[in-house]
């Protein structure tokens, strides 16, 4: 009797959906089916190592034993017949020309199915190979990945991202991120489009084409959408339903594996993006999310002396690269001191550097 790995390998379905063939309800179906449990994506990865391989032969089932199984359904519904007659002799005629009838479409789809994989047995179902490689930056460094289909994603410092190798001819591209990363994904020029879908610790966002960044820090998942439509599912407890919700351009959505709703609000999206033009745009910004920010792609520590500076809105365009230079040009706006001491950065009250008499 074959084992649930290889029944899985004998559904058509399965098969596809390790090719990059599946279509897009089945690889909604298979993904949610994957991220259900840890044994279901170990028989993915089982699979994804066969198709290294570059061959997957299908299992061929024992045709006795399945015929077998077939003779006793249709006897079982025999017993079931004589064990309860029936007191109407009419209704008695139609149950057996029923059963008479399931039994003729088992046995003719027994046949054709063992016939076809008789005929199958042999050859080898060839599978597209997906090689993942993983991207790490640290302080202060970006990097680049750039596809042939000109599907662009850059990482910013401080993350992590495991995607494909190189593009491949698949209806689905999956990349796991940790960190933040800007997306510019490049709708496939076929009948149907690519689904793109990016993985963080808090769910999954799928998309067409379209450019969004992502940043998984803080303990929960945002999302920035500048252009295009992308689709946020969250998976749900046991006693806990799952969350989704489809962006519009111009909205930024926030959401963990512990938040009871999705948080979309209208935003800028240049605030969350220019980053990958080594620029910061403020945009009535409150200097503590410039604080997070600057922590987080320089890896310091910034103390504010005055607290009440917190809440101070900024709104202006620096040149991110460098961070002396940042914090130069954020010490005019703000009109303080600021001072940095290896890994910690101090903001401090302006000290009266003139003379008195």
């Amino acid at each position: 009797m074959p084992n649930q790995f290889s029944k899985l390998l004998m559904d058509d379905s399965f098969v596809r959906f390790l090719k990059g063939k599946a279509s897009k309800e089945e690889v909604a179906y298979w993904t949610e089916w994957m991220q259900a449990n840890s044994q279901n994506a170990q028989s993915i990865e089982k699979g994804k190592k066969l198709l290294n391989k570059g061959t997957l032969n299908v299992p061929k089932p024992n045709s006795n034993d399945e015929f077998n199984r077939l003779l006793k359904r249709i006897e079982s519904q025999e017993n079931i017949k004589s064990i309860k007659p029936s007191r109407n002799r009419s209704r008695n005629i139609v149950w057996l020309t029923m059963a008479a009838a399931i039994c003729l479409l088992l046995l003719t789809g027994y046949l054709a199915r063992n016939s076809f994989l008789q005929n199958s047995a042999t050859e080898p179902v060839q599978i597209v190979s997906i090689e993942y490689k993983e991207f790490e930056t640290e302080t202060g460094q970006k990097t680049t990945v750039q596809y042939s289909d000109g599907s662009i994603i850059t990482l910013n410092a401080n993350s992590k991202i495991r995607l494909p190798q190189k593009m491949v001819e698949s209806d689905t591209m999956q990349v796991w991120l940790e960190g933040e990363a800007l997306f510019n994904i490049t709708r496939k020029e076929t009948s149907e489009s690519r689904t793109f879908i990016v993985h963080t610790p808090d769910g999954s966002i799928s998309v067409l084409g379209t450019r969004f960044s992502v940043n998984t820090t803080k303990n929960q998942s945002q999302v920035v959408l500048t252009e295009g439509s992308v689709k946020i599912n969250v998976q749900g407890e046991t006693k806990k339903p799952g969350l989704e919700y489809v962006m519009s351009p111009g909205e930024k959505a926030l959401f963990s594996q512990n938040s009871e709703n999705i948080q979309v609000e209208q935003v800028n999206t240049e605030v969350y993006t220019s980053w990958a033009g080594n620029n910061m745009v403020l945009d009535k910004t409150p200097l503590s999310d410039l604080i997070t920010r600057i922590e987080f792609t320089y890896d310091v520590e910034v103390i504010v002396e005055d607290q009440t500076l917190s809440d101070e809105k900024l709104t202006g365009r620096f040149n991110s690269s460098d961070l002396s230079f940042l914090l130069s040009g954020l010490s005019k706006m703000l009109e303080v001191d600021i001072d940095q001491q290896d890994q910690t950065v101090y903001i401090k009250e302006k000290t009266d550097s003139g003379s008195t008499e």
